[in-house]
């Protein structure tokens, strides 16, 4: 969309939201549709993650510092009507770095678990380690560096390629969500979770690592319900038109003396808006079948737009896992299809 065109919806948007008008805004979104063909299940055409969102800055009146703000929602272009919350926050920005308070992604999701950005479809088909879920979405039951509500983090300023942040969670002992445990009066941590990551580039290869820890829910005997920490590694580099991208994540449940360790490879190649890209992941965990998933996937970029089809391929043990310690067992699922199975696809991807 050309910038003229956003900005007339930015000051029809303000015109609603008088505020709006005092600061540099700018209205976004993906709308996501796509035909799902799930083995043992009956084709279906569903949204898969749409979403709009506003996000900008506010002049405070200091140097080398500005206000800001992001706020999106899910939508569903089958109901028309908007879906949850998605991301949520408001800070500052300047030369000293970032710093912002709400809802958003930890850096071991940000910065090691989100490699699966080949995917032109922008589809979930890697699997993942069982780190504890946080349940903001109960079909998919996110872990809980993605998404998390009750942080407050620090980012600091680039500094010759070099990136660090630092998350803190502080949930209370009401919220009912995963680093508070269920609602309850008894006093268990001042900080309920943290996550540390580091993030380095230099020209076409970034490396990451990041570490993150929950430990919440305390009960009336003074047991901790949740005791985990999640720790990864991750590389990206990009050679003309190729990329590549590996990560390698373990996870350990302290209260079930559970450890889970994975790894995913991605590469992807496009030339002339016409693309491809594969996919390997697999994970396993104590006492348990190791999982795999294949995945590959045909593009072709319209502009702002992106058509893409593909096919993902789950072994026995991903499909058919039924272990409790997952929380969720749709959880590795290819979203918006439960169950995890093997699934082909043709999506219609527009961004604004």
């Amino acid at each position: 969309m050309k910038p003229i065109h956003k900005s007339c919806l930015t000051v029809a948007l303000a015109a609603l939201i008088p505020s709006l008008s005092y600061a540099d805004a700018t209205l976004y979104g993906s709308f996501r549709l796509g035909m799902f063909k799930t083995d043992d299940r009956s084709a279906v055409l569903d949204d898969y993650a749409s979403r709009i969102g506003i996000r900008g800055t506010v002049d405070l009146g200091l140097e080398n510092t500005k206000g800001i703000f992001n706020w999106e929602q899910g939508l569903s272009l089958n109901t028309g009507a908007l879906g949850g919350g998605r991301y949520a926050h408001v800070g500052a920005k300047g030369d000293w770095g970032t710093l912002m308070g709400g809802k958003f992604d930890h850096p071991t999701y940000a910065y090691v678990g989100n490699v699966n950005e080949f995917a032109m479809s922008a589809l979930p088909t890697g699997l993942d380690v069982g780190y504890v879920a946080n349940g903001s979405d109960p079909r998919t039951g996110f872990r809980a560096d993605r998404r998390v509500s009750n942080s407050i983090g620090y980012i600091s300023p680039n500094l010759n390629g070099l990136e660090a942040m630092v998350v803190g969670v502080f949930a209370g002992e009401t919220s009912g969500n995963v680093f508070a445990g269920p609602a309850s009066t008894q006093k268990d941590n001042e900080i309920d979770g943290y996550n540390l990551g580091v993030k380095y580039t230099l020209q076409n290869l970034t490396l990451a690592t990041a570490y993150g820890a929950v430990k919440s829910g305390k009960d009336a005997q003074g047991v901790y319900g949740v005791d985990a920490h999640l720790w990864g590694v991750a590389a990206r580099y990009r050679l003309n038109n190729f990329r590549f991208a590996a990560k390698y994540e373990q996870s350990k449940d302290k209260v079930r003396n559970l450890t889970d360790k994975g790894y995913a490879l991605n590469a992807g190649y496009e030339l002339n808006g016409y693309g491809a890209s594969v996919g390997f992941a697999t994970t396993k965990q104590d006492q348990a079948d190791r999982e795999r998933s294949t995945s590959v996937e045909l593009h072709r970029r319209l502009g702002n737009a992106v058509i893409a089809i593909g096919y993902v391929n789950y072994n026995d043990a991903a499909v058919s896992n039924t272990n409790s310690y997952k929380q969720y067992n749709d959880e590795r699922a290819l979203f918006p299809i439960v169950g995890g199975n093997d699934t082909a696809y043709l999506t219609y991807r527009l961004q604004f």
